[in-house]
């Protein structure tokens, strides 16, 4: 299964923001913060959450409201 952003991935597993900043080693705020859009994750972390997620690091960086043709 592809996912395609943070809190698709979230939601079809079930995950608490709790569980998924433990899962990533981030704060919870922090979580929140990537998952409203306030914040977008650093490269590094982009990396981890791609490697966990088999999401695209583009799709993390670039949200699809934000990203160019």
């Amino acid at each position: 299964m592809i996912f395609t952003n943070l809190n698709d991935y979230k939601n079809k597993k079930g995950l608490s923001n709790r569980e998924m900043a433990q899962q990533l080693g981030i704060s919870e705020s922090y979580l929140s913060e990537i998952l409203s859009g306030q914040k977008t994750p650093s490269k590094r972390l982009a990396i981890k959450i791609s490697k966990i997620t088999n999401i695209p690091i583009l799709n993390l960086l670039y949200p699809q409201d934000e990203a160019r043709p």
